[in-house]
């Protein structure tokens, strides 16, 4: 069975309304993302478009506007594109893209204005799709979420091959037999490839969104962890995130020779009352940042609550852990706003030690850092119930 040329082109017609109605359907639904009203206004567009198409025979005036409409569908594409990818490096500007599109029209125009023959016509909108399609393919495959994207990777297959259909369109129009026949079939040529543009949008436009949806699912998830492990005024792990880091670290081959230095900010208390708890929150923040400038990969550090910190250093002596003591606290002791006195207990951890066990004997020695005055580390030795207080060296802080 033989259907006619404009059954033909209404069924074209009628698939991508389909398309364009499952978009609208699924945008009225769904959640969705910058540049998506593109994809669907493209869709429209070109909808209406190839349905000017249907009253050509009889009234040709209505032929610019259909190839207008049906011509801007890579373009409103690519807006989209740069919408929805809006950190995506696109080295060229979006006027580019219009100026294109109108030297495309402009061109097909040419020959309608000029009553050139119906095949050179054909030639002219072929050669200027043919250019929109590569060009926009070329862009497509500048941005930044082209390698990870299988809907961006299917999109430039579909707009390469479309654009080689256009350009077989156009050399057939140019060396191909002159006959009614084949300006017929050139053009249901064209609406073939309309409507599997269409299919292929509609099939992007739904998979983008779910993996723009899947990345914004993990990136919560991401987030949700690190609001459940990190302090966030200190952006160090909170207690019970250190606890699980700290045993990971014992519990590893590294843990050997692993020192552990507890540590408060002196008369904190008073930092509060006198200067307000904005100040208060200052000093933590400083004090954090420090710890972390000095901290090597590997190394553990935390928020215990309050004005309490804890850093578990792998591989380390306590003799060297003082070290790194003075230099936590070497940043601090030129803080314009209030010079910051930091108290230290210093551990090294026993094999087969807990960290519960450690973090016990490091707040016994901070306890008698505090007694010997503050501003200094005190480095304690032997068991929870009879410690030796080994070493004390005065870090040279100025107390409030």
């Amino acid at each position: 069975m033989t259907l006619h040329p404009s059954t033909l082109l209404l069924c074209s017609v009628l698939a991508m309304a389909m398309a364009t109605a499952l978009m609208t359907l699924f945008a009225a639904s769904q959640r969705t993302y910058r540049g998506y009203a593109h994809w669907t206004a493209a869709q429209a567009l070109a909808t209406v478009g190839m349905g000017l198409h249907l009253l050509r025979e009889a009234h040709p005036g209505v032929l610019p506007l259909a190839n207008l409409l049906v011509l801007q569908w890579p373009v409103l594409l690519l807006a989209g594109l740069r919408r929805f990818y809006q950190r995506g490096e696109v080295p060229v500007p979006a006027a580019f893209d219009w100026a294109l599109f109108v030297g495309g029209y402009l061109l097909w125009l040419t020959t309608w204005v000029a009553d050139a023959d119906g095949l050179w016509r054909i030639a002219a909108f072929s050669f200027a799709s043919a250019a929109l399609l590569l060009y926009t393919t070329t862009l497509l495959r500048r941005l930044d979420g082209y390698a990870a994207s299988a809907g961006l990777k299917t999109l430039a297959v579909a707009l390469g091959v479309s654009c080689a259909m256009h350009a077989w369109r156009a050399v057939q129009a140019l060396i191909g037999s002159r006959s009614p026949e084949v300006a017929q079939f050139l053009l249901l040529s064209g609406a073939v490839i309309a409507v599997m543009l269409s299919f292929v949008m509609l099939y992007l436009a739904l998979l983008l969104t779910c993996e723009r949806t899947q990345q914004d699912l993990v990136e919560s998830q991401r987030r949700l962890r690190e609001l459940a492990n990190i302090d966030m005024l200190t952006q160090v792990p909170n207690r019970r995130h250190f606890h699980e880091l700290a045993a990971r670290l014992l519990a590893s081959p590294s843990a050997a020779g692993t020192s552990l230095l507890m540590f408060d900010v002196d008369h904190f208390k008073g930092i509060n009352d006198r200067f307000g708890h904005q100040a208060g929150d200052d000093a933590l923040r400083d004090v954090a940042a420090s710890l972390r400038c000095c901290l090597r990969q590997g190394d553990v550090a935390g928020r215990l609550g309050g004005d309490e910190f804890v850093v578990m250093l792998a591989d380390t002596p306590a003799g060297d852990a003082l070290s790194v003591a003075a230099r936590i606290v070497g940043p601090l002791a030129a803080r314009r706003e209030v010079p910051l006195g930091l108290s230290f207990g210093v551990v090294q951890v026993q094999p087969g030690e807990s960290v519960d066990s450690a973090l016990h004997r490091a707040d016994q020695a901070l306890y008698e850092a505090k007694r010997q005055g503050r501003s200094c580390a005190v480095v304690a030795t032997g068991g929870d119930t009879h410690p030796v207080f080994a070493d004390s060296m005065p870090l040279g802080l100025m107390p409030l």
